[in-house]
């Protein structure tokens, strides 16, 4: 036996807590969690009814602004309004297509309401509604000019007495002219229309149109010498026949007019020079333009229709 050993100490067992007192810190804990929380959700509800408070008063103090300064302001009061509707309708049909009247306060006015109403009708090609203030409201329309006639084929008669010809505008759109002029039945013809797929106020939407639409405008620039064109056919489709009398017929491609109507200048001139008279000139070719005259007979055809080849 060792009586000099030293004796171990007895490791002491950690005193436990008891259950109870854990269930109070975890109940202390999270009821301040939970009262972080609800103060945290109370200060941005006060902050969100703050905000919209804020947002309801400064809308109904510019709603008042508004009304005080501008829309029940008497010096905003339309009293004058000018109309010009380049003879389209009267200054009282105008007005009431719009619905603008004088008294009304010049900023209630939907300027592009009113401009749609008038640009519907088929014979305005654009309208503007402006505002000048303090009390003046400008209306102004250009109208659609007509600048040919359409219809289905040459019956030789009169197309203002054919009841399915009518007038259109540069851009193809179908037009009925307040009031009939003299000067239309000068308007060159387009044969080859088939105008009853379409309505009034329509756009024809056929490329041969707009390239003889195109031609007629082109030549009607032409001088020294001038190039006449009294009515041009499109019914082929791939080239347009124009003449100006009925013994003569000239052939243009939809495509180069402008060059087209050089050759037919250079021919004129040449021919002017001598006593003869054109019959038939196709201008399709651009070299060894085939020219005809009256009292000779014509030749072969030297440009037909586009034709695609066949594998063989």
């Amino acid at each position: 036996m060792n009586f000099f050993s030293r004796k171990k100490p007895r490791r002491r067992r950690p005193v436990r807590r008891g259950r109870r007192e854990h269930l109070l810190e975890v109940t202390a804990t999270a009821e301040t969690e939970r009262r972080r929380r609800n103060q945290k959700a109370l200060l941005y509800t006060c902050e969100a009814l703050f905000l919209t408070g804020l947002l309801v008063v400064a809308w109904f103090g510019v709603n008042l602004f508004v009304e005080n300064f501008f829309t029940k302001n008497k010096n905003y009061e339309v009293r004058v309004v000018e109309v010009n509707t380049d003879g389209v309708m009267s200054r009282e049909e105008a007005l009431a297509r719009t619905g603008i009247r004088e008294g009304l306060n010049i900023f209630s006015l939907n300027l592009e309401s009113a401009q749609s109403a008038l640009t519907s009708i088929p014979e305005i090609q654009s309208a503007r509604v402006e505002r000048i203030l303090p009390d003046t409201v400008s209306i102004s329309i250009e109208a659609r000019r007509p600048v040919a006639w359409v219809a289905p084929a040459d019956t030789g008669a009169d197309p203002s007495t054919m009841e399915t010809a009518c007038l259109v505008d540069a851009t193809g759109v179908m037009i009925k002219p307040q009031g009939f002029e003299a000067s239309y039945t000068s308007l060159p013809v387009v044969y080859g229309v088939p105008t009853e797929q379409w309505r009034l106020g329509d756009k024809i939407e056929m490329p041969e149109l707009l390239a003889a639409l195109d031609l007629l405008g082109r030549a009607a620039e032409r001088t020294n010498p001038e190039v006449r064109l009294r009515a041009v056919d499109i019914s082929k489709g791939w080239c347009i026949t124009a003449w100006n009398d009925p013994q003569t017929r000239l052939t243009f491609g939809p495509e180069d007019l402008p060059s087209q109507l050089d050759r037919i200048q250079l021919i004129l001139l040449h021919v002017g020079q001598t006593s003869r008279r054109v019959a038939t000139v196709n201008l399709i070719p651009a070299r060894n333009t085939p020219v005809t005259f009256v009292g000779e007979a014509p030749p072969a055809e030297a440009a037909t229709a586009p034709t695609t080849a066949k594998n063989r």
